[in-house]
C-alpha cells in the first residue's frame, strides 16, 4: 500500500486527463472531484476510476473535450444534455444551475441526459448545501451495465441507483446523505478486489444467486443486493423513474443503448423562512440527536457528512492510501495517453 498526498494525486490526475484531451478547467475539476472522494474516505469513487475513464475515452464512450449544454430553460426547470462529457463536470454545471436558479425562483430542477459517471453524489449535494440551498441528486444508468438484482429476483436489471441530499446547517459541515440503493456501491468491490480482500455478508450474490464474500464472484456474473431488502429495491425504482423516465434519458440513448440520466433539485430555505431561523432549527435538531450518550462500542453519535469531514482532516495530514495495483493501473493509463507518471 502506498501513501500519497492529495496534492500529488491531483497533479497526476490532472496531467493524465489533460493528455487524454480534456481542457485544463475540466481536467482540474475532475481531478479535484476524484481526489476529494479519496479524502472523504470513499476510495471507490476516487483515483481508482482513472483507468476506467481512460478506457472509455479510448472506446469513444467518454468525450474529454465535450461540455454539457442547456437544451431547455423554463423558469424553475432546466434540461441539460451532458454530451457524454466527463460526468463530474456535467454534474457540477447542473448543481450550480439548480442552486443559482433556486435563489431566484425558490425551487429549481435540472435534468441531465447523456451522462457519464458523475462521481460521488455527495459532492454535488454538499456543493448545494455550501451554496446555502437544500440539494438533492439522483442518477441511474437505465441501459446498463446493470449491477443489481431486484428484491426477490435473481437477475441483473438495475444499476446501483444512488441518491444524495445536502442540507446547510448553522455550524460545522453540512448534512450530507449519500448512498447507493444497493447494499454497497460497485466501486467498493473494486477497492476490495484491488486489496484482494473479502466483502461482508449481504453485499453480493454470485451468478446463481448464492451469497458470497468473494469480489471476483461479482465480476464473474454476480449481482449486488438492494440495501434493506424490499425498501432499498423500492427506492432504486424511484431513482430510475426520476433519472431516466422523467429526464428522457431513455429517448437520448446512444448507439450502444446507454440511457444514463440524473436529476438535480435545489430548494432555497429562505423562501420558506428566514435563513438564520432555518439554520438555528437545524442546529437544534442535530444537537438533540447527537447529544444522546453513545452506545457501547461507539465514541459519539455523528450526523451524515461528519465522517467525511473528519476523514478529510486526517487524510490531508497523513496522506491517502492507494493500493499498489491501483497505482500500477493509473501509471499504465497515463502511459497509454502519453503522460508518464512516477511516484
Amino acid at each position: 500500500m502506498l501513501t500519497m498526498s492529495a496534492e500529488a494525486l491531483s497533479e497526476v490526475t490532472t496531467r493524465i486527463f489533460r493528455a487524454a484531451g480534456a481542457p485544463d478547467d475540466v481536467a482540474s475539476l475532475v481531478a479535484y472531484s476524484l481526489v476529494d472522494a479519496n479524502l472523504a474516505g470513499h476510495d471507490s469513487h476516487g483515483v481508482i476510476r482513472i483507468p476506467t475513464y481512460i478506457e472509455q475515452i479510448a472506446e469513444g464512450d467518454l468525450v474529454p473535450s465535450a461540455r454539457p449544454r442547456i437544451e431547455g430553460d423554463r423558469a424553475g426547470l432546466i434540461t441539460v444534455d451532458g454530451a457524454w462529457a466527463f460526468g463530474q463536470y456535467a454534474a457540477h454545471v447542473c448543481m450550480d444551475l439548480a442552486s443559482s436558479r433556486a435563489k431566484e425562483q425558490h425551487v429549481a430542477i435540472v435534468t441531465l441526459v447523456r451522462a457519464n459517471h458523475i462521481g460521488r453524489l455527495g459532492e454535488w449535494a454538499e456543493e448545494a448545501a455550501r451554496a446555502g440551498v437544500v440539494g438533492m441528486v439522483a442518477t441511474s444508468w437505465g441501459g446498463g451495465p446493470y449491477a443489481a438484482t431486484p428484491y426477490g429476483g435473481a437477475g441483473k436489471v438495475l444499476s446501483t441507483n444512488p441518491i444524495a441530499f445536502g442540507i446547510p446547517l448553522g455550524e460545522g459541515p453540512p448534512f450530507v446523505l449519500d448512498y447507493a440503493t444497493t447494499a454497497v456501491a460497485e466501486g467498493k468491490l473494486r477497492v476490495a478486489r484491488a486489496k484482494q480482500a473479502k466483502v461482508p455478508d449481504g453485499w453480493i450474490v454470485d451468478k446463481d444467486g448464492r451469497p458470497t464474500n468473494e469480489p471476483e464472484d461479482f465480476y464473474a456474473g454476480g449481482m449486488l443486493l438492494p440495501f434493506g431488502g424490499h425498501k432499498g429495491y423500492a427506492l432504486a425504482m424511484v431513482v430510475e423513474l426520476l433519472s431516466v423516465a422523467l429526464t428522457g434519458a431513455d429517448a437520448a440513448r446512444d448507439d450502444k443503448g446507454r440511457r444514463n440520466g440524473a436529476v438535480f433539485l435545489a430548494i432555497d430555505p429562505s423562501a420558506v423562512r428566514p435563513l438564520d431561523e432555518f439554520r438555528r432549527a437545524a442546529t437544534e435538531i442535530n444537537a438533540r440527536v447527537t447529544g444522546v450518550p453513545p452506545a457501547p462500542g461507539f465514541d459519539s453519535v455523528l450526523i451524515p457528512g461528519e465522517v467525511e469531514a473528519r476523514s478529510r482532516e486526517v487524510r490531508r495530514t497523513e496522506g491517502i492510501p492507494v493500493a499498489e495495483s491501483t497505482w500500477e493501473a493509473i501509471q499504465a493509463a497515463g502511459q497509454s495517453v502519453g503522460a508518464h507518471i512516477s511516484v
